[in-house]
Formats: structure tokens, sequence, C-alpha cells
């Protein structure tokens, strides 16, 4: 829908961020490339922009359950999946085939109940046991009820990232 709203194709983009010209086939950059540089307008001209938008990005606004869920999909999609934790995580949840926690589908019930699991941490290295401290962090202090300062909610997003990057390089 948000595709349809803005006028960008939908399927087998090159660029499908709507805030930047981020390169999805540059796999070696993926993790390494943090400033892309930023869409100025959408215009019909722009990559993988088809028609004139519907409605100002600036009106657009995320559900914060679905960006949750976006992080928790990074997160799962990079662990070892030999490794405890992700096995681990099948235990938890018999009704989901491997694949779709291979792909890291959830839904939210799903992950507040791995969020509440205390046993979930002791599974973890310690690469994965930061990489999941800072997704907590960042789902408490700035998706949750109370918001944390502008401050505080970048070193939330600054050291999310980089646990993340640290535990995809592993």
């Amino acid at each position: 829908m948000l595709y349809f709203l803005i006028g960008q194709q939908r399927r087998y983009t090159k660029y499908p961020c709507i805030l930047c010209i981020w390169d999805s086939r540059a796999r070696e950059k993926l993790w390494v490339e943090t400033n892309w540089p930023q869409r100025s307008d959408l215009k019909p001209v722009d990559p993988n922009i088809l028609h004139e938008p519907l409605v100002d990005r600036k009106k657009i606004i995320f559900p914060p359950l679905h960006i949750k869920l976006g992080l928790m999909k990074q997160f799962v999609k990079a662990l070892l999946t030999d490794g405890d934790c992700f096995k681990y995580t099948i235990l938890q949840f018999p009704g989901l085939s491997f694949e779709k926690i291979k792909a890291g589908v959830f839904v939210g019930p799903q992950m507040r109940q791995v969020i509440k699991d205390e046993q979930f941490i002791g599974t973890m290295s310690d690469l994965d046991k930061n990489a999941w401290l800072s997704f907590k962090d960042v789902i408490e202090n700035f998706l949750g009820n109370t918001r944390a300062s502008m401050i505080l909610t970048q070193k939330l997003f600054q050291n999310h990232w980089r646990a993340t990057r640290r535990l995809i390089a592993s």
C-alpha cells in the first residue's frame, strides 16, 4: 500500500527504500555503508518511481509494531541456524515451520512471548546477547509506551546497528 501511495515500483526494485537511494543489490555494502544518498523528492524520472505520489512522504507514519517486527526479523535472520538460540526459538514455536523461523516471520504476540522469556537469553552467545539487549533497549525506550530523548534515541539505534552488524559479520 505504501508503494502505491508514493508511486514507487513494488517488485524487483534495485532501490526499495522510500527515504534514501539504498542499492539492495550491493550485498558487499549492506552492513558496511551507513550513509546512502537521500531521496530529495519522488518524481517519475527517479529510480523505481513510476507515478507522482498521492500523499506527501512526511504524512506517512509507520506503526511501531511494524518497526518492531522488522527489527526482530533482522535479529532472527542473523542467528546461526545450528546455534542454541535458534534451536530454542524452534522449540518455543512448534507451530511455525523451520523456514518461517529462519526467515524471521513472527507476529506481535510471538515477539512479546520471546521478549518476556528469561531462558531465551541463556541460550545466546555473547554476540547474540549484545544484539538482543540492544534490540530490547530500542523496543522499550523508543517504541514502547515511554519515549526517550532524541539524543538517547540516536545512541540506542547506533548501538543496535553496531551489535547487529557484528552479529551478521560473525
